[in-house]
């Protein structure tokens, strides 16, 4: 039988502006139980109380108190940018394939150019600084199955010390969904995360992060 209390927890686990409430104490738990309860009591097969649920939303809360936060605060150590990028995708063939291998001995990169590439199950992603865009689409010759351009690089670097801290890229990654800003492609490094996102977004992009920065490492 699923006891009532580990069904509650489930839920607000599950969901983040749930969990975000309950912890930092503005809960409204009454009306919190009484949206669970037709949910709760299809799981455990038990009529349950409003009372009941809210005395599970308490305990629920004094647990999460003593555990590590679901977001943690991350400390930015720099911010760089990069645009306009291009975005070009190709089928992942054997020829695909056999042409990246060669790129960098055909088409020299300058330092400040940038170039990622992403080799997937299905398709080959590249995403080069505009200027190089032409170089790339000429080289590969084969037509792509998506291009797009007028996008810009915001490079989020931290302390090695976060890759061992639990949703380090979770807390970074939630900074641009609360604000809506959709992000085209992600890359990452060792102590850098890179999101790709639409210029009309850079500004916005790099201001969020920007607060961020100086808010951690004001404390």
């Amino acid at each position: 039988m699923i006891k009532i209390q580990t069904v509650v927890r489930e839920m607000v686990m599950g969901e983040i502006e749930a969990y975000s409430a309950l912890t930092n104490g503005y809960m409204n738990m009454s009306s919190y139980a009484y949206r669970i309860r037709p949910a709760v009591e299809a799981l455990t097969k038990k009529q349950v109380t409003i009372n009941g649920l809210v005395v599970s939303l308490s305990r629920l809360r004094k647990e999460l108190k003593k555990e590590k936060p679901l977001m943690p605060e991350v400390a930015i150590t720099n911010i760089t940018n990069k645009l306009p990028l291009t975005e070009i995708v190709y089928e992942n063939t054997d020829t695909s394939i056999a042409k990246l291998e060669l790129f960098h001995k055909k088409i020299p990169l300058a330092r400040e150019d940038f170039f990622t590439t992403t080799i997937g199950t299905k398709e080959l992603n590249i995403v080069c600084s505009s200027s190089i865009a032409n170089k790339v689409l000429k080289y590969f010759s084969a037509k792509p199955k998506f291009i797009i351009g007028k996008l810009a690089a915001v490079g989020i670097s931290f302390d090695p010390k976060h890759l061992y801290v639990v949703n380090t890229l979770f807390s970074l990654i939630s900074v641009t969904a609360r604000a809506r800003i959709n992000i085209a492609e992600i890359v990452s490094t060792y102590t850098e995360l890179i999101f790709i996102v639409e210029e009309k977004d850079f500004g916005k992009t790099v201001s969020l992060f920007s607060e961020l920065h100086r808010k951690v490492n004001t404390q």
